[in-house]
Protein backbone atom coordinates (compact mmCIF):
# COMPACT_ATOMS: atom_id res chain seq x y z
CA UNK A 1 0.00 0.00 0.00
CA UNK A 2 1.43 3.63 -1.11
CA UNK A 3 2.59 5.73 1.79
CA UNK A 4 1.16 9.26 1.06
CA UNK A 5 3.83 10.71 3.01
CA UNK A 6 6.54 8.67 1.55
CA UNK A 7 5.19 9.99 -2.09
CA UNK A 8 5.46 13.42 -0.89
CA UNK A 9 8.87 13.07 0.34
CA UNK A 10 10.08 11.47 -3.16
CA UNK A 11 8.51 14.21 -4.91
CA UNK A 12 10.81 16.89 -3.52
CA UNK A 13 14.79 18.15 -4.02
CA UNK A 14 17.62 16.70 -2.19
CA UNK A 15 18.05 20.25 -0.20
CA UNK A 16 14.04 20.11 0.46
CA UNK A 17 14.80 16.78 1.79
CA UNK A 18 17.57 17.31 3.94
CA UNK A 19 15.43 20.15 4.95
CA UNK A 20 12.75 18.13 6.45
CA UNK A 21 15.02 15.35 7.74
CA UNK A 22 16.08 18.14 10.04
CA UNK A 23 12.77 19.61 11.11
CA UNK A 24 11.82 15.81 11.54
CA UNK A 25 14.58 15.15 14.38
CA UNK A 26 13.59 18.45 16.07
CA UNK A 27 10.11 17.40 16.24
CA UNK A 28 11.75 14.17 17.80
CA UNK A 29 13.87 16.20 20.02
CA UNK A 30 10.41 18.43 21.30
CA UNK A 31 8.30 15.16 21.81
CA UNK A 32 11.39 13.49 23.73
CA UNK A 33 11.59 17.15 25.99
CA UNK A 34 8.00 17.13 26.82
CA UNK A 35 7.85 13.22 27.45
CA UNK A 36 10.46 14.24 30.15
CA UNK A 37 8.35 16.72 31.81
CA UNK A 38 4.90 14.86 30.99
CA UNK A 39 3.41 17.28 29.42
CA UNK A 40 3.25 15.34 26.02
CA UNK A 41 -0.59 14.37 25.34
CA UNK A 42 -0.33 11.94 22.60
CA UNK A 43 2.45 9.33 22.85
CA UNK A 44 1.89 8.18 19.41
CA UNK A 45 3.52 11.15 18.36
CA UNK A 46 6.81 10.05 19.09
CA UNK A 47 6.52 6.83 17.02
CA UNK A 48 5.26 8.97 14.28
CA UNK A 49 7.85 11.17 14.40
CA UNK A 50 10.81 8.68 14.68
CA UNK A 51 8.93 6.77 11.71
CA UNK A 52 9.16 9.87 9.82
CA UNK A 53 12.89 10.40 10.24
CA UNK A 54 13.56 6.85 9.28
CA UNK A 55 11.28 7.35 5.99
CA UNK A 56 13.33 10.52 4.68
CA UNK A 57 16.46 9.01 5.92
CA UNK A 58 15.43 6.05 3.48
CA UNK A 59 14.49 8.12 0.93
CA UNK A 60 17.93 10.30 0.90
CA UNK A 61 19.59 6.70 1.18
CA UNK A 62 17.41 5.42 -2.16
CA UNK A 63 18.79 8.31 -3.83
CA UNK A 64 22.57 8.33 -2.66
CA UNK A 65 22.69 4.28 -3.51
CA UNK A 66 20.91 4.65 -7.10
CA UNK A 67 23.30 7.65 -8.25
CA UNK A 68 26.32 5.77 -7.32
CA UNK A 69 24.78 2.91 -9.16
CA UNK A 70 24.51 5.21 -12.53
CA UNK A 71 20.48 3.63 -12.53
CA UNK A 72 17.51 5.98 -12.46
CA UNK A 73 15.76 6.45 -9.65
CA UNK A 74 12.14 4.33 -9.80
CA UNK A 75 10.03 3.23 -6.84
CA UNK A 76 9.68 -0.22 -7.28
CA UNK A 77 6.03 -0.31 -6.97
CA UNK A 78 5.56 1.62 -9.99
CA UNK A 79 7.53 -0.04 -11.93
CA UNK A 80 5.90 -3.55 -10.60
CA UNK A 81 2.76 -1.49 -11.80
CA UNK A 82 4.22 -0.92 -15.26
CA UNK A 83 5.24 -4.47 -16.38
CA UNK A 84 2.86 -6.67 -17.76
CA UNK A 85 2.91 -9.88 -16.27
CA UNK A 86 2.98 -12.59 -19.47
CA UNK A 87 0.10 -15.13 -19.06
CA UNK A 88 0.93 -18.50 -20.49
CA UNK A 89 0.02 -19.59 -24.08
CA UNK A 90 -2.53 -22.08 -24.01
CA UNK A 91 -4.43 -24.12 -20.61
CA UNK A 92 -3.73 -27.30 -19.72
CA UNK A 93 -7.18 -28.12 -20.96
CA UNK A 94 -6.53 -27.15 -24.37
CA UNK A 95 -3.14 -29.11 -24.31
CA UNK A 96 -4.56 -32.13 -23.80
CA UNK A 97 -7.08 -31.67 -26.65
CA UNK A 98 -4.37 -30.60 -28.65
CA UNK A 99 -2.90 -33.77 -28.21
CA UNK A 100 -5.59 -36.20 -28.09
CA UNK A 101 -6.79 -34.46 -31.48
CA UNK A 102 -3.02 -35.11 -33.21
CA UNK A 103 -3.15 -38.91 -32.03
CA UNK A 104 -6.10 -39.29 -34.25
Amino acid sequence: MPNPLADEARSMTDSELGEAINEAYREVFNLQFQRGTRQLQNPMAMRQARRQVARLRTILRERHLAEAAGTPLEPLARIADEEEIEEPAESVEEQSDDAASEEE
